[in-house]
């Protein structure tokens, strides 16, 4: 259900503002503790797991620059497919317990990859999993149209989110900020890492653009509004332990392009 919201003390404008200054003070606080490589990384914790947070490599609705939510099913594109091997490769040394993916063909594609480059290493990966709810943010009727088409909508749906109102959902019968995340952190974090509890784990996962943002956002403390300022390139690495006993999750490492 949609809670009943407080009436703004303050202009939406004005919020807005605000908090687009909160995300970028967030931004920089974060940013200057991260690690800028993968071979940078902290060792892991005791008591921790640790999650390689991925987005998959190039479509031809990215190459064209169409809005390509969990509605479009595109493949990758030869682009997509060098970088899913530049990702592959950057990640082949590190022993993952589990390489994961959403449903959609991109992800899939590209978690395979990474998944075929730690066989080619002689690294045992426990399991390959597809998960339903790791798909993009779903755009309703916005889908597959060119960007530059809807940036009227698309500003629109930018400023309420941007002034705390992240139940407005994307065109019309599409998902909300509020309901990707809550998605998200179902799929994720329930009881433990993609439903294991064991500390000590390594977990690939290859999702989506917004659906990493929404996740970064709430683990470094930013408004949900204002995700859309976390970059998030094509197989980038995003990483983040979890605390298995607490549930408490740190960003360590943030979209770190993989090397051609």
């Amino acid at each position: 259900c949609r809670c009943e919201r407080v009436p703004p003390l303050i202009s939406c404008q004005t919020r807005a503002r605000r908090m687009r200054r909160l995300a970028l003070l967030l931004s920089a606080m974060v940013d200057s503790s991260l690690a800028l490589s993968l071979s940078d990384l902290p060792q892991l914790t005791v008591g921790s797991s640790r999650l390689f947070l991925c987005r998959h490599g190039e479509t031809d609705s990215n190459a064209q620059s169409l809005l390509q939510g969990s509605g479009i099913d595109a493949p990758l594109n030869d682009v997509g497919r060098a970088q899913a091997s530049a990702l592959a490769r950057s990640l082949a040394s590190i022993k993952m317990d589990l390489i994961a993916s959403s449903t959609l063909s991109r992800a899939v594609e590209t978690a395979d990859i990474v998944a075929s480059h730690q066989a080619d290493t002689g690294a045992a990966v426990h399991g390959r999993e597809s998960y339903a709810g790791l798909v993009e943010m779903f755009y309703g009727t916005m889908e597959g149209l060119p960007i530059a088409d809807t940036r009227e909508e698309l500003k629109r749906l930018s400023d309420a989110w941007a002034a705390g109102d992240t139940t407005v959902a994307v065109g019309g019968d599409g998902e909300s900020p509020d309901e990707l995340l809550l998605r998200a952190r179902a799929t994720l974090w329930r009881d433990g890492l993609l439903g294991c509890g064991d500390a000590g784990r390594q977990v690939a996962v290859v999702a989506h653009s917004t659906f990493n943002r929404a996740v970064l956002a709430e683990a470094t403390g930013q408004p949900l509004g204002s995700m859309f300022s976390i970059p998030q390139d094509n197989a980038c690495v995003n990483v983040l332990d979890l605390e298995v006993g607490t549930g408490r999750v740190s960003v360590v490492a943030l979209n770190i392009k993989p090397l051609a």
